[in-house]
């Protein structure tokens, strides 16, 4: 079926319709589709919605729920996106997103209460990489101007990756980036001279990272109605306490007055 008309045009020749359109291809087919027309191309670079689809451009807008461990059921939220075109270029170094549980600091009213900190859902990035031969990759993907070189690892990205072997895992991230880490730039953090210990090495002769994702708290209703009660029953503990201090110490007084008069 052949499509034309002038309705199809409008939506080509208007790229708020054409960004609507685009942003329910693939990652694959929005990369393959810059090279329909001129119009195709400068809608895709320009729209940040079509970028961030891509891995190009970060989105930070992300959330995670809180954690509770006396409840039925959790629920952690949306997942972050793991970039699964780079699976095509990288085969066995493909990144995966893990779930895990960040512990928060504790407040005084944790500490007074004898419970612990709260704590909430997060993500890792988990990758691996050949530690002393070359990844196994395409002629085409070494190309100087691929574009997975300016993709991120995930979606929200990770600023950070440590060295992990065993459980262990490195104090000191081994790659830093405060805006995010593209695939890029892990690659040339990965495959130049590095002064990681030998020991980070596993015994499939690859490196594995891991970093986490970055995101902001998302607290339940639930759990923000219980923290709420903690704190005002810890307010009225204290309140009362403080009551029958003042009132201890005037029935002290009153004693030494009688006990005064009786001499």
């Amino acid at each position: 079926m052949e499509i034309a008309g002038p309705a199809v045009e409008e939506v080509f020749r208007l790229p708020e319709l054409l960004e609507s359109v685009l942003l329910h291809l693939s990652q694959k087919e929005l990369l393959l589709s810059q090279r329909v027309s001129r119009s195709f191309r400068n809608t895709i670079q320009g729209s940040v919605r079509l970028q961030k689809a891509l891995f190009f451009t970060p989105d930070w807008k992300f959330e995670c729920r809180a954690f509770n461990a006396y409840a039925s059921r959790n629920h952690p939220g949306r997942k972050p996106e793991n970039n699964r075109l780079l699976l095509k270029a990288f085969p066995g170094c493909y990144p995966t997103v893990t779930l895990v549980i960040v512990n928060d600091n504790t407040t005084q009213t944790d500490l007074e209460l004898g419970r612990r900190g709260s704590e909430h859902w997060s993500w890792d990035v988990c990758i691996s990489f050949p530690a002393d031969r070359p990844p196994n990759t395409k002629p085409a993907v070494l190309y100087p101007e691929a574009s997975w070189r300016r993709m991120y690892l995930s979606q929200p990205p990770c600023t950070s990756l440590h060295l992990v072997r065993r459980w262990q895992r490195s104090l000191n991230p081994a790659i830093v980036r405060d805006d995010g880490i593209k695939m890029g730039e892990f690659v040339d953090e990965a495959t130049k001279t590095q002064s990681w210990h030998l020991s980070y090495i596993s015994s499939d002769r690859d490196w594995h990272f891991e970093g986490n994702i970055r995101c902001s708290a998302l607290l339940d209703e639930e759990v923000l109605k219980s923290r709420a009660e903690a704190e005002d029953f810890t307010t009225r503990l204290r309140e009362y306490l403080f009551s029958r201090t003042i009132t201890n110490q005037s029935e002290e007084v009153l004693s030494e007055e009688l006990a005064t008069a009786h001499l």
